[in-house]
């Protein structure tokens, strides 16, 4: 049986999220269901049918390698159907300056690279595929939420240009309103040029269909229970069925379960982050809060809100939504999620949202992603954590994991900061307890620090 950390409306697989990007994308196409018994045989089976599973195994699939992907509900029903759609730069919990004194400035460079090629990765997709992703926004800006915060933003921007090529422009308060980007309780701003925004389930439809193309076998509602090794091989068990495979790969990011395999057990935290979007607004009403700007941003808060506006008016708007998988707490996720927008765009505060969900990001205790071997096995392989921005840094993980693999790269290649395995929480079980308690102190850190 599989273990894992929250309930189990947390983990419902049978529909795809109510969410705006599904709403709005065409519909996914039906695949393959698993017999209620039977026996299947892949070269390499994936576990999770995502941006990072998805980017695997196209990448093995065309150099020729039989690839099968197990998705336990349908393509984009976890976090890649769920997220903001913000393809950017990012991937640790922690800035550069922090990776540099672990790994390196060297290796903190490549970290950067690596964020940078993942970008660029999603861009030639969308052209090379014709996907038309509602793409927007020449990169982001992160919002001084008080005036003690500008310094930091100039502690970031020195950063980035020590540690990257990335152009990026600090703001001050009246440049920001000149600009569009007029919020409450905003003191400044970093412009960083790299990235955009998109519809993150249309990029998604789109990669789908590359992978049936490729000839890769994707079956929905194929949950994996678990897997035995035997003589070399695999044996991967979803119900009756049974599945061999040379190799494994698992990308269930935030949707992980403690025990598949065990060694994931303790080096995750997944936290809920929700999500409402407006209905269309128009130019007048725009003009009225001061903000018509299709930048992407975020602030700089630490349990913090990300917002763009989409292309056609609508606003989204998201953050920390909830801490437990039950009604309750996600209706108290939502209530202080519009509390919050409603005191950073009070002209809004009565503009009809359309859509609200929520979804897992995928945090680890070592503060950054991790793609390699699964230690303790000869084949088993994995790439998660991506701290809430894996639209791109998934893309990315997941075509590098194919490349490593198949030993078309090294671990040199990927770097230490990637490469190095995850560290386990101390007292992983009070996991959900500790993240509790650490909201209360980030709340008040954000309010009075």
């Amino acid at each position: 049986m599989l273990k894992r950390i929250y309930q189990p409306a947390a983990y419902q697989t049978d529909t795809l999220p109510d969410s705006y990007w599904v709403e709005s994308a065409a519909p996914l196409p039906d695949c393959e269901k698993l017999p209620i018994v039977g026996a299947l045989k892949t070269d390499v089976a994936i576990i999770g049918g995502g941006y990072c599973g998805l980017s695997a195994a196209l990448e093995l699939a065309t150099s020729g390698t039989n690839v099968t992907v197990f998705d336990a509900g349908r393509s984009g029903w976890g976090a890649s159907g769920r997220n903001g759609g913000f393809c950017c730069m990012g991937g640790s919990g922690k800035g550069y300056g922090y990776l540099a004194k672990r790994f390196g400035e060297d290796e903190t460079r490549k970290f950067a690279r690596i964020q940078r090629d993942a970008i660029d990765l999603v861009d030639q997709r969308l052209s090379d595929w014709t996907i038309d992703a509602d793409r927007h926004s020449d990169g982001e800006v992160v919002l001084a939420h008080k005036p003690n915060r500008v310094r930091e933003l100039h502690e970031e921007i020195d950063e980035l240009n020590h540690f990257t090529d990335i152009k990026s422009e600090l703001l001050d308060r009246d440049a920001l309103v000149e600009r569009g980007l007029n919020a409450g309780e905003t003191y400044g701003g970093l412009h960083v040029k790299a990235g955009f925004g998109l519809n993150p389930m249309k990029y998604l439809i789109g990669l789908h269909a590359q992978c049936i193309k490729a000839g890769v076998r994707i079956f929905e509602q194929a949950k994996i229970g678990r897997f035995d090794e035997a003589d070399g091989k695999y044996t991967l068990h979803a119900g009756a069925t049974q599945i061999t495979a040379n190799k494994i790969i698992i990308a269930t990011n935030g949707y992980s379960a403690e025990n598949l395999p065990d060694w994931i057990g303790g080096k995750l935290m997944p936290v809920f982050s929700g999500i409402f979007v407006t209905r269309p607004m128009s130019n007048d009403e725009l003009a009225a809060q001061g903000w018509t700007s299709d930048l992407m941003a975020f602030d700089s808060r630490i349990l913090l809100h990300y917002f763009r506006k989409l292309p056609d008016n609508r606003f989204l708007f998201g953050g920390r939504g909830g801490i437990t998988a039950t009604p309750a707490a996600f209706d108290a996720g939502k209530r202080d999620l519009l509390s919050n927008f409603n005191r950073m765009f009070p002209a809004w505060r009565d503009i009809e949202l359309t859509h609200h969900w929520n979804g897992l990001a995928c945090l680890s205790q070592s503060w950054r992603p991790y793609i390699g071997r699964v230690p303790g096995h000869r084949d088993v392989w994995t790439a998660l954590a991506w701290h809430g921005n894996g639209v791109a840094l998934a893309s990315q993980g997941g075509k590098l994991l194919a490349q490593r693999m198949q030993g078309a790269i090294g671990d040199e290649d990927l770097g230490a900061v990637l490469g190095t395995p995850m560290d386990n929480f101390p007292l992983p079980k009070l996991r959900r307890v500790a993240r509790s308690a650490a909201y209360r102190y980030y709340g008040l850190r954000d309010r009075f620090a």
